[in-house]
């Protein structure tokens, strides 16, 4: 009689957790960002194709920085301060996401948005950027999903996910997952 409720118990158990994983929505890519929506289903960022802008400061002088760049002044994918998305990325299994994308500010003026990469000086020694990056934190949802926490600090801006080391990238551009938040 035992074995009968324990085992009833487990397919019960089992079937709970069967019908909560077929829930939650799987992303169709590996390393791209999606919003999670309140009904439960996914909406991509938008995509878009950054070009390789490089910027000499002070005709090489002050050295130079590297910028992808968007020619469009605002991303079509927009969320209030208020109302931060749930974004989440599928990675292959047992990978960290943190190896995948960084989250980077941009600055949006004369119909683009510019978001810095690197910096240099004269000589080609490098200079720190992080300022133009957001530190992100990932909870585990299930195997290979994660959500991506963004801070509460966060500011009203242009954002963009980039790929980190894909292979995808060419010296001319590279596809970014962009949004924006409003105030």
């Amino acid at each position: 009689m035992k074995q009968k409720q324990w085992l009833s118990v487990l397919v019960a158990l089992f079937l709970s957790t069967a019908s909560f994983a077929q829930t939650f929505p799987t992303p169709e890519f590996t390393a791209r960002p999606y919003s999670l929506l309140a009904d439960m289903t996914l909406r991509e960022l938008e995509r878009a194709e950054a070009k390789v802008d490089l910027k000499l400061k002070g005709g090489g002088y002050g050295g130079s920085e590297m910028y992808y760049t968007v020619f469009s002044e605002q991303s079509t994918v927009r969320y209030p301060k208020a109302s931060l998305p749930r974004l989440v990325i599928k990675v292959d299994g047992g990978e960290d996401p943190a190896d995948f994308v960084t989250l980077s500010v941009g600055s949006a003026k004369k119909g683009k948005r510019s978001f810095l990469q690197s910096s240099s000086s004269m000589y080609g020694k490098a200079r720190d950027v992080s300022g133009s990056f957001v530190k992100l934190e990932f909870r585990k949802i299930q195997d290979g999903l994660y959500e991506i926490i963004l801070p509460a600090s966060i500011a009203p801006s242009e954002y963009a996910f980039m790929p980190i080391a894909d292979g995808k990238a060419t010296s001319t551009g590279i596809k970014i997952s962009c949004f924006g938040i409003d105030q």
